[in-house]
């Protein structure tokens, strides 16, 4: 009884264990390498192939890590321009926003009666209306 008790425990010990690697490695992108890893260790058990061909089983293995890499340079690079994509956004919604402001004290507006919309449109601080219409845009552009 006590026996089943530990290999029981062991198993759920063993598969929480796995679990986690997983997780890490999925988080890491390193769960193709890890299930190499896996396999080849189970097939080092199970046939002395795996031994006899040491030097292809590891460069299977430095293939599939360098091809994580590659993603990870991959990610980086996307992440880098979205970084730059939002900065620009932001610096021209900014130019923008002051902008608006310039042209509404032009219009003798007060800068405490103004607000500013998530959008960027300066508003009205008491009607919510746009202090700046859209032909003003246009004029200016054309």
């Amino acid at each position: 009884m006590i026996t089943v008790l530990i290999v029981s425990l062991s198993v759920s010990a063993g598969l929480f264990i796995l679990s986690l690697l997983f997780k890490v490695a999925g988080r890491l992108r390193l769960t193709l390498p890890l299930l190499y890893v896996l396999a080849a260790t189970v097939s080092t058990f199970f046939t002395d192939w795996t031994t006899k061909n040491e030097p292809l089983v590891l460069t299977g293995l430095y293939v599939l890590i360098g091809l994580v890499v590659l993603s990870w340079i991959v990610s980086l690079i996307k992440t880098i321009r979205n970084k730059r994509r939002e900065s620009a956004y932001q610096s021209a919604l900014n130019d923008d926003i002051a902008w608006q402001i310039s042209r509404a004290r032009e219009l003798g507006i007060p800068i405490d009666n103004i607000s500013i919309a998530p959008d960027g449109t300066v508003l009205d601080a008491k009607t919510g209306q746009p202090l700046i219409p859209l032909s003003h845009y246009e004029q200016t552009l054309g």
